[in-house]
């Protein structure tokens, strides 16, 4: 096993007011209140705006919102000189597609369907028993059904720095070369404006893409892709395929195998399709670094024997201790009191 077990975490969560250089000027402080280990947030590229970092977007690169890749190293340089370990946030189990142009790998699937080098790193259904759906993915983006959406002029075709792209309300997608190859041939490339005023043309162009616009109501019943829970721009990644595990790991592994990184936390095992299959791999590449798991715990379940980790997260520990901390008898006198001297109806009153 690589680096030193914690036996006192501390967690930040990192965002635009707690970048890497804001994490590193606490270091002395923590390591005085006696922590061990600094658990941070995930460190990797996260969705534009996103203030948590578990909607990943590219697993290649460190934020750049949190500082990339040099004022990452100068944390773990910091921690390290104040005896203090670093354990990271892993998201294996689903990557955002909030913003195809952040997600490179979700752009290259839209441009080009099931040929895509990156189709088979999302869990997709490419084969649909609608005809007309087949290989494509729908897209639950539009505020009201397609139809409409495009008579009323919201879907418009642009030339960008990306190539040619849809655009709706803040979302944009590629075309695919087939639909591109199409504009070609018709001499249109000049014409934009016009197939945008033309219904009927851009529909003709819509239908040659490898996505389907529509309504967002759909995503309940016809989505064609896993998500995490309901939550449409979280899409399912194949991390049980050798090949998308390296893709999405290679970053944290040369983390862990510098010595940058002294444990990892994974986030959601039990949403994989082999979770012990997954982390008996994680292991194997990373040496046997220190990893728990978020697995949530029924009361009387236990950890799999058979998963190679430390344990789990602790929220049951936690759970067993927040309720010693709490006497039952207290809660009438809390709210004997809170009726007799509160009259609030905002939370500023309340607080």
């Amino acid at each position: 096993m690589t680096g030193r077990p914690p036996t006192a975490t501390y967690r930040l969560q990192l965002g635009v007011d707690l970048d890497f250089a804001a994490a590193r000027a606490l270091v002395d402080e923590l390591a005085e209140l006696g922590v061990s280990h600094l658990y941070l947030s995930p460190v990797l590229q996260a969705a534009p705006g996103s203030t948590h970092g578990y909607d990943t977007a590219d697993h290649g690169s460190l934020s750049a919102e949190l500082g990339g890749r040099r004022a990452f190293d100068e944390l773990a340089a910091a921690a390290q000189g104040a005896g203090l370990g670093l354990v990271i946030d892993v998201v294996p189990n689903h990557m955002s597609i909030a913003d195809a142009r952040a997600n490179r790998w979700w752009w290259d699937v839209l441009e080009h369907g099931p040929a895509s080098r990156f189709a088979d790193h999302f869990d997709i259904i490419w084969e649909s028993h609608e005809v007309r759906q087949r290989d494509t993915v729908l897209l639950p983006v539009l505020g009201d059904h397609y139809g409409r959406v495009l008579d009323a002029g919201e879907l418009v075709l642009d030339h960008t720095d990306d190539g040619f792209v849809v655009r709706y309300s803040d979302h944009v997608f590629p075309l695919s070369p087939e639909s591109v190859a199409d504009i070609v041939r018709h001499e249109e490339t000049g014409r934009l404006d016009a197939i945008n005023a033309d219904a009927d043309r851009l529909h003709e162009i819509l239908e040659l893409q490898h996505y389907q616009l529509c309504h967002w109501r759909r995503a309940r019943h016809d989505l064609d892709y896993r998500r995490f829970f309901d939550i449409d721009t979280l899409i399912g990644v194949r991390v049980e395929d050798p090949r998308v595990f390296a893709d999405t790991h290679a970053l944290v592994l040369d983390l862990v195998g510098a010595g940058l990184v002294d444990g990892l936390r994974i986030d959601h095992p039990d949403g994989l399709s082999d979770p012990a299959g997954y982390l008996e791999r994680l292991a194997g590449a990373t040496d046997g670094v220190w990893t728990v798991v978020e697995k949530i715990l029924e009361p009387g379940e236990t950890l799999p024997r058979t998963w190679p980790v430390a344990g789990s997260t602790g929220y049951d520990f936690v759970h067993v201790v927040g309720g010693l901390l709490r006497a039952p008898a207290g809660v009438a006198t809390l709210t004997d009191w809170w009726q007799d001297n509160v009259d609030a109806s905002t939370w500023d009153e309340v607080v």
